[in-house]
């Protein structure tokens, strides 16, 4: 078990500072060195975006939420959350509570929950770069046989996952057109948007924009993801 002060917060924007000596004030200061904005910039508003419809009290619960505020911040609006991981998370709110072990053996009885969310969760279940059980293949879609068990009848299931050209990395899959519609062959999408990170000349850090289905069939990204996919999708 890690201590809570190993634990991390996968913020989307990352700053880098470096020292330089100021000869005006005749000290080392903290200069601005770079910036890097991570796809969580449009996942979690999306996803919270998502729920918006939802009552308060409505259940829901986040999948792969060590990592993530998410579960806190939907707490904080009201919503009953149950987080889910492999690992162990040390955050709590009244409304939060948290369930650990293994994505694609969920202990959760049939139809429970109103909305289950898998914010850059599913690409990398099965995989074991995060600790997690490593199976052969196939283990992103027992997870998701497993959300659509445990949600209500019409519940939502809110995905966002690495899209563009296919592939898999020792850290994730990326899914492409065929390989998300085998994936979420239990529901019904909803809302399928795509986003990519794009860099400015001369900008400290790049930053992330809506582009159409076919332009993210061409995002590749064999090291950090540069495309994602945010999905709505119900339970048929």
């Amino acid at each position: 078990m890690k201590s809570e002060a190993n634990f991390f917060i996968n913020n989307p924007i990352f700053v880098k500072f470096k020292r330089r000596f100021d000869f005006q004030k005749w000290r080392s200061v903290l200069v601005l060195k770079s910036i890097h904005v991570n796809e969580r910039i449009v996942e979690v508003p999306f996803a919270i975006q998502a729920v918006a419809g939802l009552a308060k009290g409505a259940e829901v619960l986040d999948l792969g939420c060590t990592e993530s505020p998410l579960p806190l911040q939907l707490a904080a609006l009201g919503y009953h959350v149950t987080g889910f991981d492999f690992r162990p998370y040390p955050y709590t709110h009244p409304h939060l509570h948290f369930v650990q072990g293994d994505i694609t053996l969920l202990p959760f009885g049939e139809e429970k929950f109103d909305a289950v969310f898998s914010i850059s969760t599913l690409e990398h279940i099965g995989i074991g770069f995060y600790e997690d059980p490593k199976e052969a293949a196939q283990a992103d879609k027992k997870a998701v046989a497993q959300v659509a068990r445990i949600l209500k009848s019409g519940g939502l299931f809110i995905l966002t996952a690495p899209y563009g050209v296919g592939g898999q990395t020792a850290q994730q899959r990326i899914y492409d057109e065929k390989s998300l519609s085998a994936l979420l062959s239990p529901f019904h999408i909803e809302t399928l948007r795509y986003f990519k990170s794009q860099r400015s000349d001369g900008a400290h850090g790049n930053t992330w924009v809506e582009i159409t289905k076919d332009q993210a069939a061409s995002v590749a990204s064999p090291q950090a993801t540069m495309g994602v996919c945010l999905v709505i999708a119900q339970k048929k």
